[in-house]
């Protein structure tokens, strides 16, 4: 299947955008996630992580310059048949529904919790969803456009991380593997949850201008998500005390809390307001996903209907129902479960299956 012309996206757009969907709630809760499995040796499992994302993104890259025009329900309709690739595509839809939910509760969540206490979940929700129609009705260029612009807009939040290394004690991370590997290998399932986003590749890719340089660009990507989770992960472990950091839900805005100018007070607020866009970058792609892939199921062509019905719903459940901290963190858990088997294991699987499909489908022409 062809894509449209005006829909490709660049090399700098299609990193980022995998980068972006990585990053969102994960700076919020990582550190004290790995610290209550691995200690502060769990910066070694955000390197393990990278490496076990970065192999299983390039098996999706490998996928899909099998037949560069193919949508990921091309391929599993090519290699599987109508019905199992029918079957195929409604499992990556519901993880992609999933996935949009876990993440729309979750900013709800921290923004009623942190910046608007009295305002009802609803509001929140349809402030947030009303650009997010904007975009997603304008197809992945617009949503890659909006991921570059926040990029940047945002990086200078980075270096807010490194104010408060000025009270840090290097001397917390040591020793090095205290506790042996076991921890830290038990705390890459954690890390595994945090990359996620790179999946989406299976969507974008088609839309890639330079497909020859979709392996370096995945790499690229995850390797500017490891940047950024060592660079909190270090930050957190080196400023709080080593059981410390576990007291703290948050330990991110905890850190930039004690951050004050002359003419600021309340830092954070500030902070988790431009980190707001962050957590866009991450939330629209996953709903963006399940629309197109819903899009792909019904044979139709800028079907909006999927996009409006999703997007209502996700008011109309707020409506009735208030997220609580155990809510959103359940649904974090079921998209990390979920995670295993259709992020993680899929791509492997099914490069094994194609690869043994062809070799066998070439020496049966022989």
């Amino acid at each position: 299947m062809r894509r449209d012309g005006k829909n490709e996206i660049s090399l700098l757009q299609y990193i980022l955008t995998i980068h972006s969907a990585q990053i969102g709630y994960g700076v919020l809760t990582l550190p004290r996630e790995l610290e209550q499995v691995a200690g502060t040796d769990g910066w070694i499992s955000v390197i393990i992580g990278w490496a076990i994302t970065t192999l299983v993104s390039l098996c999706i890259v490998r996928l899909m310059a099998k037949h560069p025009g193919d949508t990921l329900y091309d391929l599993l309709t090519r290699y599987t048949g109508k019905w199992m690739g029918k079957a195929g595509i409604i499992i990556w839809i519901l993880y992609y529904l999933l996935a949009s939910v876990s993440l729309a509760f979750s900013i709800v969540f921290v923004i009623r919790l942190w910046i608007l206490p009295k305002t009802p979940d609803y509001a929140l929700m349809l402030l947030f969803i009303i650009p997010g129609y904007m975009l997603i009705r304008g197809g992945i260029r617009i949503i890659s456009r909006y991921a570059v612009f926040v990029f940047f807009f945002t990086l200078w939040l980075a270096v807010v991380i490194l104010i408060p290394l000025k009270n840090s004690h290097w001397v917390y991370l040591l020793p090095v593997l205290k506790e042996g590997w076991m921890p830290v290998l038990y705390a890459v399932k954690t890390t595994s949850i945090a990359f996620l986003g790179f999946e989406l590749a299976f969507i974008i890719y088609p839309y890639l201008k330079n497909k020859q340089s979709a392996s370096k660009g995945i790499v690229i990507a995850n390797t500017l998500t490891l940047m950024a989770y060592l660079l909190i992960t270090l930050v957190c472990f080196v400023y709080f005390s080593p059981t410390g950091i576990s007291e703290f839900l948050w330990p991110t805005l905890t850190l930039v809390k004690p951050i004050h100018f002359p003419f600021l007070e309340r830092f954070e607020i500030v902070f988790l307001s431009f980190y707001l866009f962050v957590f866009s970058t991450s939330a629209y792609p996953y709903v963006f996903s399940a629309t197109y892939a819903i899009n792909q199921l019904f044979n139709k062509t800028k079907w909006q209907l999927p996009t409006f019905i999703l997007q209502a719903s996700f008011v109309l459940i707020l409506i009735f129902y208030t997220p609580s901290i155990a809510h959103t963190d359940a649904l974090r858990e079921w998209w990390g479960v979920a995670s295993y088997f259709v992020a993680y294991a899929f791509p492997v699987v099914f490069l094994l299956y194609v690869t043994g499909y062809t070799y066998l489908k070439g020496r049966k022409a022989k």
